[in-house]
C-alpha cells in the first residue's frame, strides 16, 4: 500500500488569481497576519492575530466584531491553528459584545489570550464579564493602554497590560510599568523598533515584548471554500432545537460536502482541543457539541459563505450514501453504526476535487483524517475503500453489465440522497 505523505501545513500559497472559477463557485484567496511576542529570553510565546483582506497594507475595520470572527475562521479552519501559530498561544483582538455572546469560546482557553479593544469603557458590567470570562479559564490582555485613561479600575481583572511604547513620553517608561504593575500580571511593551527601545523596555521590567525590531507582521494565505448556504442555515436552523440528537446534526451537516469539510478540518486542527483524529461527521459532531458547532457555523456564515449549485452536492450525497450501501453489502455481517458513519465520510469527502479544483490527496491531507480514512479515501485501501472504489467504477461505467447489487445500492443512494436533500430544502 502506498505511504501517506505528508504535506507542510505552512499556510501559503502559490500565487495565481485570487479568485478561481470552480464547477459553479468560487474559491478565493483568504488572509490573516502574525505577528510574535516574544518573553524576557526572547523565545516566541504567542503571536497577535491580525485582520487582513489583501496580501499587503493593514486592512480598514469598520466592525470590530465581523473582523475577529474572519481571523478566528481562518486561523482555526482553513489554516488550522497548528498551522498559525504553533504550540504558541494566538492573541486575538475581543470587543465586550463578542464576550458576553460566548464567541470567545471557539478556541479553547489554552490555546488564546483575549486582548479587550482598548475603546470598551470601564463599567460594572465589563467588571462582571471579565470575572467570567476568566472564571472559565481564559486570559485577558488590557489592549493599548494608557496610564490615566480611566481604565486603571480594570488592572486588577486582566492577566495581561499592553502598553504603546510611541505612547509614552521618552524616558517614562519605567514609571508607567511600575503602575501597571500588579501581582500575576505581566506587562507586554509593543511597537518597539530599535534596539534602544528593547533595552529601555528591559531595564523597565516588562515581561513580554513586540515591535517591528523583532518582524514585521506576516501574512499567511489559504484557498477557502464558500459552504452552501442551503445547509448552512438548516444546521443552524436545526442547532436551535433543543430535541435535535447528535445523528440529526450530523446528518445536515452531511448535506453539503464543504461544510462537512470544515467541521471535520476545524476538528482535527484543534479546534475542539480533542486528543485524537474524529473518523467521521457523528463522532465530530458528538465531540464538538451542539453549542461548539452553531458556533462554528456561524462563524461560516460570518465569514461570507456562499451558496454552491445544488445539484454538485447532491451529487455527493449520492456518492456517500452509495459507499455507506455498498459497505453494507459487502460485509459478511451487518456493519457497526461506525462503519457506516465512516464509509458516508470517505464517498462525501472524495468528491472534494470537484469542489475545490485541488488533487484529492491534497485535499485530504488538509483534513488530518485518521489513517484508514485517509487510505480509503486516497488509496481505496480497506473495506471502506473497495466500497468507494466500486461507487466510482459504477459512475464511470459505459455499459449495462452492471452487478445487480451495485444498481440495488445506487437506487437506494439515489432515494436516500434525495430524502435528506429535501428533508434540508424545507428549513
Amino acid at each position: 500500500m502506498p505511504s501517506r505523505p505528508v504535506h507542510a501545513r505552512d499556510g501559503t500559497v502559490a500565487a495565481r488569481e485570487d479568485t478561481e472559477s470552480l464547477t459553479g463557485g468560487t474559491m478565493a484567496l483568504q488572509y490573516v497576519a502574525r505577528q510574535p511576542i516574544f518573553d524576557r529570553t526572547l523565545r516566541v510565546v504567542g503571536y497577535e492575530l491580525l485582520y487582513r483582506t489583501r496580501p499587503t497594507g493593514p486592512a480598514t475595520v469598520t466592525d470590530d466584531d465581523v473582523a475577529t470572527f474572519s481571523v478566528l475562521y481562518e486561523a482555526l479552519v482553513d489554516l488550522g491553528l497548528e498551522s498559525t501559530v504553533q504550540q504558541a498561544r494566538a492573541w486575538v483582538n475581543v470587543s465586550p459584545a463578542l464576550l458576553e455572546g460566548g464567541g470567545h469560546r471557539l478556541i479553547g482557553a489554552d490555546r488564546v489570550v483575549l486582548e479587550l479593544l482598548e475603546g470598551a469603557g470601564p463599567t460594572p458590567e465589563l467588571a462582571d464579564l471579565l470575572r467570567t470570562v476568566r472564571g472559565e479559564g481564559y486570559l485577558v490582555a488590557l489592549d493599548d493602554f494608557e496610564v490615566g485613561d480611566g481604565r486603571d479600575v480594570l488592572l486588577d481583572l486582566v492577566d495581561v497590560v499592553k502598553l504603546e511604547l510611541p505612547a509614552i513620553p521618552a524616558g517614562r517608561l519605567s514609571a508607567h510599568v511600575a503602575v501597571v504593575r500588579r501581582p500575576g500580571v505581566a506587562v507586554l511593551v509593543e511597537k518597539i523598533e530599535t534596539v534602544e527601545q528593547l533595552t529601555e523596555a528591559m531595564a523597565a521590567g516588562a515581561d513580554l515584548f513586540q515591535g517591528f525590531f523583532f518582524t514585521r507582521p506576516q501574512v499567511l494565505s489559504t484557498r477557502s471554500i464558500p459552504a452552501g448556504t442551503l445547509a448552512v442555515l438548516a444546521v443552524l436552523t436545526r442547532l436551535h432545537d433543543p430535541t435535535a440528537e447528535p445523528a440529526d446534526l450530523a446528518a445536515l451537516v452531511g448535506t453539503d460536502v464543504t461544510l462537512a469539510q470544515k467541521v471535520l478540518q476545524s476538528v482535527n486542527s484543534g479546534f475542539a482541543a480533542l486528543q485524537h483524529r474524529v473518523g467521521s461527521l457523528h463522532q465530530a459532531v458528538v465531540l464538538l457539541g451542539s453549542e461548539r458547532l452553531r458556533q462554528l457555523v456561524t462563524l461560516l456564515v460570518l465569514a461570507g459563505a456562499t451558496g454552491k449549485p445544488p445539484e454538485l452536492s447532491r451529487q455527493a450525497l449520492v456518492r456517500a450514501e452509495m459507499t455507506s450501501a455498498l459497505l453494507a453489502a459487502q460485509s459478511d455481517g451487518a456493519p457497526s453504526r461506525a462503519d457506516h458513519e465512516s464509509a458516508f465520510t470517505v464517498g462525501l469527502m472524495s468528491t472534494l476535487d470537484a469542489f475545490t479544483d485541488l488533487p484529492l490527496a491534497e485535499v485530504a491531507a488538509r483534513l488530518s483524517l485518521d489513517d484508514r480514512l485517509y487510505d480509503a479515501l486516497v488509496h481505496h485501501a480497506g473495506p471502506l475503500g473497495q466500497a468507494l472504489r466500486t461507487t466510482l467504477e459504477y459512475e464511470a461505467a459505459a455499459d449495462d453489465d452492471r452487478d445487480d447489487a451495485v444498481v440495488e445500492a445506487y437506487l437506494t443512494a439515489v432515494r436516500h440522497a434525495d430524502e435528506r436533500w429535501d428533508a434540508i430544502a424545507g428549513y
